[in-house]
């Protein structure tokens, strides 16, 4: 009896698996982090054991597991296609790391739940198959990806039987060690899962018109937000008999439509915790604005960014937790926006510690290979540099790998290949990583400055404005680029402006000293210019007497930018000019490609 027949005449025995399945995995770390995926997990196990042995629909999938508004066409959105999508890689990654006799399946082109068995562990082959046959191959050709009978004898013999009772009985005893009379918990050390958003759907009047809007409103907000890596959204309504779970931060939306014809938007964020109100914006809008609602997008920004209001909150709250997690991630974007050698330790052990806890997350490795660019751009000329450097890479190129349609690992590649010289690739993939999050001031702002670098100044500028657009704290890395730019066309008190707008932090980095250094120089302040410069002096550790292209090169990667704001410092009266050469071309300068 092949297996198919095993499960029409079994089909409790099947269910049973199924449901079991089902709360090992939403216990595991790999679940937990992943919010939106376990309620999608849920769902369609709930739909198979309520007796739907044929697949769930795709709209039944987006407005009852995903929280798609009522209105939601699959026609034309491919949203739960691509989660589902999703949700296999991340089966596949939990069966991948633990031993199992039977595991949960969605086969590819399908939305049902099937039961996948195998005869011996998956991390062994049986000793005696042969050479390129592999029961993970056979179960996944199987029709359905059902694999062989589980009563044929398994390859192994009697060896492979044993080997999964010793398997089960050392799991067995790390367990019972685990959990010893010493008060530390089995899982201590796992990653903490992301906050968690409950988006409610927008209050509005009864005309048709208002309630068309405020769906078009709801789906703005939730297009945005869900492209976030730093919150994940909850689920709008939980399955039949589950328990709701609790967010972090609820928004509370309103849609009131004017007798002008205009339509005036309130968003207030509040911390369930406290039932606080953290945040708040209004926004009068005309006929242009809607439907597309394209003003929201600082709004979304501001919401979800790396920087934005639920970050800079759990940083508030709780300023020294570097657990592995999501904490570790928020003290990563805060040392970027102020930097110190030893939260930058801190931030490197904490991001290490969450990449061994999963070893498959593209955003802590796209953060850690940040991190390690850093360390090689003040150590390049050092073996620690090259060391800096060559991890960098790797760990761009494992969070391309584990996510290769993410806007984290594409924009970790992108960066990769910008610092390699590799221009071509380095603006494809990050145009590319763009797409996937058009709301994120960050991937904006840097892929503008390698536009810049690589030789494409208008579509770098319209990006650093686009980044300045979307996060209205003026992030450093596009303030200073862009307010270099003007500077370099005349335009100094619209760069100066952009400076005297930049937060606090961000004053303290040599790239804003040197940029505003020469802005300063350029309007007639040359001694307070050249006060700038002795503090960076100071700051990269540098003698009076240096070069700035060996000063630029403490903190700037790209040689062609080097070389033009060396040349503008000259220019400006910052430093003073290089005296001739032989050759009679001056010393230090080079023509920018």
């Amino acid at each position: 009896m092949d297996q198919a027949n095993a499960n029409e005449t079994d089909p409790g025995e099947t269910d049973r698996i199924i449901a079991e399945e089902l709360e090992l995995l939403l216990a595991s770390p790999m679940f937990s982090r992943s919010p939106v995926l376990s309620r999608l997990l849920q769902f369609l196990v709930e739909h198979r054991l309520r007796g739907g042995r044929s697949a769930p629909k795709a709209y039944a999938i987006a407005t009852e597991a995903l929280g798609r508004s009522a209105d939601f066409d699959p026609a034309v959105d491919s949203y739960p296609r691509v989660m589902v999508g999703r949700l296999r890689t991340l089966l596949d990654r939990y069966y991948s790391e633990t031993p199992w006799v039977h595991r949960i399946r969605v086969p590819q082109g399908s939305y049902e739940v099937v039961v996948q068995y195998r005869s011996a562990p998956p991390a062994a082959r049986a000793a005696d198959a042969p050479e390129g046959i592999d029961d993970v191959k056979a179960a996944t050709d199987a029709p359905d990806g059902i694999a062989p009978p589980t009563d044929r004898r398994p390859r192994g013999g009697r060896f492979g039987r044993w080997a999964v009772v010793l398997l089960l009985v050392a799991l067995a005893l790390l367990a019972l060690w685990a959990l010893r009379d010493d008060t530390r918990q089995l899982f201590a050390n796992d990653p903490v899962p992301t906050p968690l958003l409950d988006i409610r759907p927008p209050e509005s009047g009864n005309l048709p018109e208002s309630r068309a809007l405020a769906r078009a409103l709801d789906g703005k907000l939730r297009d945005g937000l869900r492209r976030f890596d730093m919150v994940n959204l909850l689920s709008a309504a939980p399955a039949e008999g589950a328990a709701p779970r609790q967010s972090d931060y609820r928004l509370d939306t309103s849609l009131v439509r004017t007798t002008e014809g205009q339509v005036d938007v309130t968003l207030v964020l509040n911390r369930v915790a406290d039932q606080r109100a953290i945040w708040s914006e209004q926004l009068r809008l005309d006929h242009l604005d809607t439907p597309e609602f394209s003003a929201i997008d600082p709004l979304i920004a501001q919401i979800g960014g790396d920087f934005g209001v639920i970050v800079r909150d759990q940083i508030r709250r709780q300023p020294d937790n570097y657990s592995p997690g999501y904490p570790c991630l928020a003290q990563f974007n805060r040392m970027r926006q102020m930097r110190n050698a030893v939260v930058a330790k801190q931030v490197d052990g904490c991001l290490r510690a969450t990449i061994e806890a999963d070893p498959h997350d593209p955003v802590t490795l796209a953060a850690l290979s940040l991190v390690r660019f850093s360390d090689w751009q003040s150590q390049r000329a050092t073996p620690v540099g090259r060391e800096a450097f060559t991890e960098a890479q790797s760990l761009a190129l494992r969070a391309y790998h584990e996510a290769p349609n993410s806007a984290a690992g594409l924009f970790a590649m992108a960066r990769a290949n910008v610092y390699s010289g590799n221009c071509g690739a380095g603006i494809a993939l990050g145009d590319t990583a763009r797409t996937g999050n058009p709301f994120d001031p960050d991937i904006a702002g840097f892929l503008g400055l390698f536009k810049l670098a690589c030789g494409q100044p208008d579509e770098g500028e319209a990006l650093l404005q686009r980044s300045l657009a979307l996060d209205s704290s003026y992030p450093g890395v596009p303030a200073v680029t862009l307010a270099f730019m003007l500077s370099q066309r005349g335009e100094q008190t619209e760069a100066r402006a952009i400076l005297d707008r930049m937060p606090s932090p961000s004053n303290l980095e040599p790239q804003y000293m040197m940029v505003r250094a020469i802005v300063l120089a350029r309007q007639g302040e040359v001694e307070a210019a050249r006060m700038l410069w002795r503090r960076l002096l100071d700051y990269t550790r540098q003698p009076a007497g240096a070069p700035p292209e060996q000063v630029l090169g403490r903190f700037m990667i790209t040689p062609s930018v080097i070389m033009r704001a060396s040349a503008a410092l000259r220019e400006s009266g910052v430093v003073a000019a290089s005296p001739p050469d032989r050759s009679g071309a001056l010393r230090g300068t080079a023509a920018a490609p």
